[in-house]
């Protein structure tokens, strides 16, 4: 189990231990699912928002807001791509 604290700006840095057990690398996505009424998150890594949407129109969980906020991170990527170069 790993503990990280949220900022005074909302932000968190995900410890290195899940970062290696996920293999996340800088540019992932990280999708939140969250379950209120039971209190707790899944946090999902998405290294490839095409191939995660892939086959999911069927899945009942999978709602607009989602495909939005992945198309919004899929925009933003590529917009910022030739920053990285």
């Amino acid at each position: 189990m790993s503990l990280s604290r949220v900022s005074r700006k909302w932000l968190t840095t995900i410890p290195v231990d899940v970062r290696r057990s996920l293999s996340i690398e800088e540019g992932d996505a990280i999708l939140w699912e969250v379950d209120a009424s039971r209190g707790i998150a899944v946090v999902r890594v998405v290294k490839n928002p095409i191939k995660f949407l892939n086959g999911r129109y069927s899945d009942p969980n999978l709602r607009y807001e989602v495909v939005e906020e992945t198309a919004d991170m899929m925009v933003m990527e590529m917009t910022h791509a030739d920053d990285r170069a």
